[in-house]
């Protein structure tokens, strides 16, 4: 026991200044002591002892999973080490950071298209170009009906051209569909909607 302050006595913890709970130790000290057997602090995760202990490791050429929190676009998050609030940092990122690999002011690129996969063998450093050209080539972009913006989709991209094809002024089949006759030139000449090829569905 270490003492009266004012009428509150103190844990019999050196360091501790909590009141005493029962058994001469706070209410902290005094769950620990039956939770763990001990009054000491337990030792402190380092951040690669807290991430493995979120991901499901699999065999060397599958995925594996984030299996905490997710942001919403499916890519793991977790905290930086040494903080319990304030922004998160993504998951493969710091699987990265664990093997080595110097990611500072880059992107992280997945091989397998799998946004919860921390596996580092799917993982590599690249610039933000890298990224872009990736997602073009996967054919994992924005584009056509897939974009927000678009009015039109796949299935009238090809009718338009059918009927352009068949001798139909851009300018009627701008009004018929809703948008600009500059639009409609460009799907016919194909500068825009390019990866549908051919005017036959």
């Amino acid at each position: 026991m270490r003492g009266v302050k004012g009428s509150s006595q103190t844990c019999s913890v050196a360091t501790c200044e909590r009141r005493i709970r029962r058994n001469g130790l706070c209410e902290m000290h005094d769950s620990r002591l039956k939770r763990t057997g001990t009054t000491d602090d337990p030792p402190k995760k380092t951040l690669a002892d807290r991430f493995w202990a979120k991901v499901d490791r699999r065999s060397p050429g599958e995925c594996w999973p984030w299996t905490a929190a997710v942001n919403a676009y499916g890519y793991g998050v977790m905290r930086p080490e040494g903080r319990r609030t304030g922004p998160t940092v993504k998951a493969h990122r710091v699987s990265l950071m664990l093997t080595g690999v110097d990611i500072e002011g880059m992107v992280i690129r997945h091989s397998c298209d799998n946004p919860p996969c921390v596996n580092p063998a799917h993982l590599s450093v690249g610039t933000k170009a890298d990224n872009s050209a990736d997602m073009v080539s996967r054919d994992r972009h924005a584009r056509g009906s897939r974009s927000g913006t678009s009015k039109l989709t796949d299935a009238k991209i090809i009718e338009i051209r059918q009927r352009a094809a068949g001798g139909e002024l851009h300018r009627v089949l701008a009004e018929d569909y809703g948008v600009s006759r500059s639009t409609i030139t460009q799907i016919v000449n194909s500068k825009t909607w390019r990866h549908l090829t051919g005017i036959a569905p």
